[in-house]
C-alpha cells in the first residue's frame, strides 16, 4: 500500500496543485488550443489544460520507473550523496526546461524572451520535483 501512495500521491498532489492555480485563474476560460506553441504564460496555460491527462500518464510512469526507485536508493545515503542527487535534479530541469523552451521560442522574439521562458520552464519543473520529494519525505 505504501508503495502505491509514492506512485500515486506525489503526481497527484504536484499536478492537483497546479490545476487548481491554472483553473481558478481568471485566464481559464479564454484559453484555447490554438494558442499553444506562442511562448508565453497563457500558451503553457493552455497547452496544460488540453494535455492535463496525458501528462498525469507521464508523471505515473516516471514516478513508478525513475523516481521511486531513485528514492529508495538515496534515501539511505549520506547528506554528500543527497545534496548531489539534488544537484542533479536541478541540472536535468534545466537541461529539459532548456530544450523545451527552444522548441516553443520564436527566434523573431530574441534572447531574452528565450532566457525567460527556460527560466520560468524550470521553475515550474523545480515547484513539481520539490512538491514530489516532499511528499515522499512525508510518506516515509
Amino acid at each position: 500500500m505504501k508503495k502505491l501512495l509514492k506512485v500515486t500521491l506525489p503526481p497527484f498532489i504536484g499536478f492537483f496543485i497546479f490545476f487548481i492555480a491554472i483553473r481558478y485563474s481568471s485566464l481559464y476560460f479564454t484559453l484555447r488550443f490554438d494558442q499553444i506553441g506562442d511562448g508565453t504564460i497563457i500558451s503553457f496555460m493552455s497547452y496544460y489544460r488540453y494535455t492535463l491527462p496525458l501528462l498525469f500518464a507521464v508523471a505515473f510512469l516516471t514516478q513508478l520507473l525513475i523516481v521511486v526507485p531513485i528514492w529508495r536508493s538515496v534515501a539511505d545515503k549520506t547528506l554528500a550523496h543527497i545534496i548531489n542527487a539534488f544537484t542533479d535534479l536541478i541540472f536535468v530541469c534545466l537541461l529539459f526546461s532548456a530544450g523545451i523552451s527552444y522548441a516553443i521560442w520564436d527566434p523573431p522574439s530574441g534572447i531574452p524572451h528565450l532566457l525567460k521562458l527556460i527560466e520560468f520552464m524550470t521553475a515550474v519543473q523545480l515547484v513539481y520535483w520539490i512538491i514530489n520529494l516532499l511528499t515522499l519525505f512525508i510518506l516515509d
